[in-house]
């Protein structure tokens, strides 16, 4: 079923263009998640929202430099190799054809004056610095070595134009034998190189500008870290006007007062809620309702509505006013066919996770209020992000963090909420993760007694959380009834899907046999001889606890759920649990798969 929806189209497809409102989307042969280069999506006929008028918006604007903040997986990457293949002056006039027909079914095409004045027309330093995890300073600067001989060997054509004291320099660039200082102003001299072959001034693109530091906050090296960076950018973009005309950097969390752009006056910050009179970038970055619109158009005969996948994906907001989806999501929705958890899986939580362990109790206050759909209003997020306040258990800073790393937004009343579904249940991971939250119970811990096949054990933990963290959840107020069987579920897909972790496929409300099973934890292949099958029930009218657990466990039964497992599984566990307000009972057996086929009942706990 994947691959069907991946390749959507005939290898000799040509590509076609739809439009709503300002919205437009290049149709291509297939719709695929993972390739984020601008000229691989075009070349290979891929599914691409043009975000074109980017181009339009950067050059119109008065920053000498543009620090854009998003999220993760928001279309960073791709609109930067988007800027480097529009801006970068060819080498010859073939690949100058090839560059104009990447942009012919683009907006920006259109705009005659730019394409005229501004295509192909400046040398470009493009550097992306998403790689640079080490686990020693050592390490990072031989990382870096290397990723700055390579952008050195693009310009080797240089070399006969130089002086030879600067010819010995750039060989050993290229050698990989520079030294720290001679690396720390390797870009600014090939700003200056490449202002004099071309005799113009260069566009300096910057991915992930951020991503070296939170890597030496973490893995201990911060200060040295800091220190070189600072000078690195610092010479490439002060004072350096004669060899730079303007500079994009693009990252995910705002450090340029305390950290390595700490030395840069001419610099121009764009978050997602920062509002102007005359909004830049707002709607460049992720994906408007408009361009959701029209890539379900691709998906017209599925099951899939437009009210759930906002409520899944949507719910950022730009400038005050511009919703956004998360670009990576819904990608990965067109590929896959399923609501599910895509971004949430793409990266990694470490700073956070570290952080939430530090927090104060008025922050749990406040996550309660997070998990029960309200907003927080208390909290006003800093300009700038200041490591040390990470380590100084400082909770505006914790606020800062978790907003630019996409897991809040801001509303028009500056109001902190969660976005969509999908963060929500990153947000019930950690809440049943941390011992903060729960007193000690973790869902490693219930995992291991779930996937050991321990009910006993599983049973006793699981009641204890659900004791312990339900009180951050609204499942008694006046709103349980329409509220409760969201939460309980979400609560629980949030536990159980950590068991991907450990190679395990999680999946949730699909169908199988007669019915859709709530949560199904299993392997497609023999790795794994577990398979767990869960049905959540919550208590209405008066009902006896004990009795929905079962109606919920002879509902696995009845529907014949087991029906989809792989015929390698030789153990499993069918499960139901049953919710009343915090109160929960966990009702189950244990099967083994006999040779001829058939399931034998081991164990029944209750």
């Amino acid at each position: 079923m994947g691959d069907q929806r991946v390749t959507m189209l005939g290898s000799n497809f040509e590509p076609y263009t739809k439009n709503l409102n300002d919205a437009r989307v290049v149709f291509g042969a297939s719709v695929i998640a993972g390739d984020d280069n601008f000229q691989n999506i075009i070349s290979n006929r891929l599914t691409f929202v043009d975000k074109s008028m980017l181009v339009k918006e950067f050059i119109e604007s008065l920053d000498f430099v543009s620090l854009i903040l998003r999220p993760r997986r928001f279309g960073k990457t791709t609109n930067l190799t988007m800027l480097n293949r529009f801006f970068k002056i060819s080498y010859s006039q073939e690949e100058n054809d090839i560059s104009r027909k990447l942009f012919e079914k683009l907006k920006i095409s259109a705009e005659k004056e730019i394409m005229q004045k501004h295509f192909a027309q400046y040398p470009v330093i493009h550097i992306s610095l998403k790689d640079l995890n080490a686990g020693t300073w050592n390490e990072m600067i031989a990382k870096l070595r290397i990723h700055i001989a390579e952008i050195y060997g693009e310009h080797r054509y240089l070399i006969n134009n130089l002086y030879p004291d600067e010819q010995t320099t750039y060989q050993q660039i290229l050698k990989k034998t520079s030294d720290v200082s001679e690396l720390e102003f390797a870009l600014k001299t090939l700003s200056m190189y490449l202002r004099r072959y071309y005799e113009k001034q260069c566009i300096v693109l910057v991915d992930e500008y951020d991503s070296p530091m939170e890597c030496a906050y973490n893995k201990g090296y911060y200060e040295v870290a800091n220190d070189f960076f600072k000078g690195m950018f610092s010479s490439l973009l002060k004072s350096n006007s004669k060899n730079v005309a303007k500079a994009m950097l693009i990252g995910v969390l705002r450090i340029a007062k305390s950290g390595f752009l700490s030395g840069l006056n001419n610099i121009k910050v764009y978050p997602f809620h920062k509002e102007s009179r005359f909004p830049r970038y707002v709607d460049k970055f992720g994906f408007t309702s408009d361009e959701v619109e029209l890539l379900l158009s691709l998906c017209e005969n599925w099951k899939i509505s437009i009210n759930n996948v906002q409520k899944w994906y949507d719910g950022y907001i730009a400038g005050g006013s511009i919703h956004l989806y998360n670009p990576w999501s819904i990608i990965s929705l067109l590929q896959d066919g399923i609501l599910t958890t895509y971004w949430t899986d793409t990266g990694s939580t470490q700073t956070l996770e570290k952080c939430l362990w530090k927090a104060s109790f008025s922050f749990k206050e406040s996550v309660e209020k997070l998990l029960k759909s309200e907003s927080i209003t208390n909290v006003k997020i800093q300009d700038d992000l200041q490591y040390s306040h990470l380590d100084e258990n400082q909770d505006l800073a914790i606020w800062t963090l978790l907003y630019y790393a996409g897991y809040l937004t801001i509303n028009s009343e500056n109001h902190l909420f969660i976005p969509n579904d999908e963060i929500r249940l990153e947000w019930h991971r950690w809440v049943v993760n941390v011992p903060f939250f729960t007193k000690g119970v973790t869902i490693k811990s219930m995992l291991d007694c779930l996937l050991d096949g321990n009910l006993d054990s599983f049973k006793k933990e699981f009641e204890q959380a659900i004791v312990d963290t339900l009180s951050f959840y609204d499942v008694g107020g006046s709103h349980s009834k329409e509220n409760a069987e969201y939460v309980y579920h979400a609560f629980c897909l949030g536990m159980f899907v950590n068991a991907r972790d450990r190679g395990f496929t999680v999946l949730s409300n699909r169908e199988s046999g007669c019915g859709r099973y709530d949560i199904a934890i299993f392997s497609e292949s023999g790795g794994h001889r577990m398979a767990i099958i869960i049905e959540i029930k919550v208590v209405r009218n008066n009902k006896n606890l004990v009795d929905v657990a079962r109606e919920g466990l002879n509902q696995i039964v009845e529907k014949q759920y087991r029906a989809g497992l792989h015929k390698d599984t030789k153990k499993l566990l069918e499960i139901g649990i049953a919710f009343e307000g915090k109160k929960t009972c966990v009702l189950g057996h244990l099967l083994h798969r006999t040779n001829e086929g058939t399931w034998n009942k081991d164990l029944i706990s209750a």
